[in-house]
């Protein structure tokens, strides 16, 4: 990417989903590689950062994990602005989380969202897939299909495909195809996303709330 674009705020993800399907835990284990089994459902929103490699690069990951109950769906509108990689969460074990998914929450980031985002549909709890009931996976992957988005399974208990998961986004986020978009969008818009050196020693995660 080009240095006019390489500013401080970092690339922004958001997670979206029903309350209770997983994303506080996503982003609790892809960050400090931990799990709460009983984690509190998010209130309002926050937002993790974490700086990965890819390629000669650094990349700063300011990851959102959004309230997935209704009564603050309203605030989306302020979350969705300059997130240009979009996750939709939803529970296997929940044909609801995932109805949810084409019902509401895609229709809300065609509402309020960016002109271009790198989109993902994440089936988690996928330590739970021999439990009976399960959601509809192929509805899930034709569902991602239509949107454009890439599919994925993954368990924050378990951690299995969660670095998989954001390190295929940002790649996808930094390819020639979707990088003269993220520059179209950042130069009408502001900054979104920090390109650090490799060599600097002084960058540290962080986890804040809001």
């Amino acid at each position: 990417m080009e240095d006019d674009i390489d500013q401080e705020n970092g690339i922004k993800i958001t997670l979206l989903g029903n309350p209770g399907v997983g994303k506080t835990c996503i982003i609790s284990k892809y960050i400090d590689d931990t799990f709460e089994e009983n984690e509190e459902s998010t209130i309002g929103a926050n937002f993790m950062e974490k700086v990965i490699k890819r390629g000669d690069k650094e990349v700063l990951l300011n990851i959102w994990d959004t309230a997935g109950q209704e009564k603050f769906h309203s605030l989306g509108k302020h979350f969705y602005k300059d997130s240009y990689i979009v996750c939709f969460v939803y529970d296997i074990t929940n044909q609801e989380s995932l109805d949810s998914l084409k019902a509401t929450w895609y229709p809300d980031l065609q509402k309020y969202g960016e002109k271009y985002t790198v989109l993902a549909v994440v089936g988690n709890k996928s330590d739970l897939y021999e439990e009976d009931n399960l959601a509809d996976e192929a509805q899930a992957k034709e569902f991602a299909k239509e949107i454009n988005a890439t599919f994925f399974l993954t368990s924050a208990k378990s951690g299995d495909g969660i670095e998989k998961l954001f390190n295929t986004l940002a790649d996808q986020y930094l390819s020639p195809e979707f990088a003269p978009k993220a520059k179209e969008m950042i130069k009408k818009r502001g900054p979104s996303f920090s390109v650090k050196s490799k060599n600097n020693k002084n960058v540290q995660e962080k986890k804040k709330c809001c």
